[in-house]
């Protein structure tokens, strides 16, 4: 059986303000410890449900978030950007699941811990198909157009409600309560590590019921931009998008994947 892991930072054991995951800042080395250590708990429990191979992609920021020298050598990481053209190159049909670790809850959500969506200056909201999603649903869709099920997520308890609704019974591990942006009640490491070690293992029991999240094609994102001057600056000369107001932009293509860029297949 083979796993992929993304791993964001936000939703970490431990993490309620912004400085603890932004490079620079003298919280950052604090952020790191308390990612990694959520991906080995995930990483062991993918191997204790009878995972062979794992894959970790580091997907937060600009990447090189993970302590290298700390992880799970069993592990095989993906670091580095760009962050789309593909997203996830290793992600490929042979995928048994994929698991969502340390994500946050979409923009605008309340009491979530660190909301945004893909960009927390740019971005108000995203709809696909009429759906709202955040980055767990862009995740789960790229995911799903190489037909892999999402099966696992874990951080605050809105994202952990927020993908859970969109994709069903899926292993939903809160490691902490959401009480403002910067802001929440945190459980410790020690039950956290047993929390989502747990919650992984019992994840992978779910590959054949949790279904691999495929939109109906063709694909009609719209994303709402926080100002007119975000909006502005996209390319109208694509047919393939056009503007609807002074915040919101569609974008119509084949494929989610030929959106956002998610199928290893596309590489050239």
């Amino acid at each position: 059986m083979k796993v992929f892991i993304s791993a964001d930072m936000e939703g970490a054991t431990g993490i309620a303000m912004k400085d603890q995951c932004r490079k620079g800042s003298p919280y950052y080395q604090e952020g790191r410890r308390l990612l990694t250590h959520d991906v080995n708990a995930v990483i062991a429990g993918a191997f204790d449900g009878g995972a062979e191979e794992v894959i970790v992609a580091d997907m937060h920021n600009g990447s090189f978030n993970l302590i290298h020298e700390e992880l799970d050598r069993r592990a095989e990481v993906l670091y580095g950007v760009p962050h789309r053209g593909p997203r996830f190159p290793a992600l490929t049909d042979d995928v048994d699941a994929m698991m969502l670790v340390a994500y946050h809850a979409r923009a605008g959500t309340k009491a979530a811990v660190l909301d945004h969506t893909m960009s927390s200056r740019t971005i108000q909201r995203i709809t696909v198909n009429g759906i709202e999603i955040g980055e767990t649903g862009i995740e789960a869709g790229l995911a799903g157009a190489v037909g892999v099920p999402v099966v696992f997520v874990s951080g605050d308890d809105k994202v952990c409600g927020e993908l859970s609704e969109l994709l069903g019974p899926i292993a939903a591990i809160s490691v902490k309560k959401g009480l403002a942006r910067e802001r929440a009640l945190c459980l410790s490491q020690e039950k956290t590590e047993k929390l989502l070690r747990e919650g992984a293992s019992r994840a992978l029991s779910l590959c054949g019921r949790i279904k691999p999240l495929i939109f109906d094609q063709p694909v009609e994102v719209v994303v709402e931009y926080k100002s007119t001057a975000a909006a502005d600056g996209v390319d109208l000369d694509n047919p393939a998008i056009r503007r609807l107001d002074g915040y919101r932009v569609q974008y119509t293509y084949d494929s989610f994947a030929d959106w956002y860029g998610g199928a290893a297949d596309k590489m050239e």
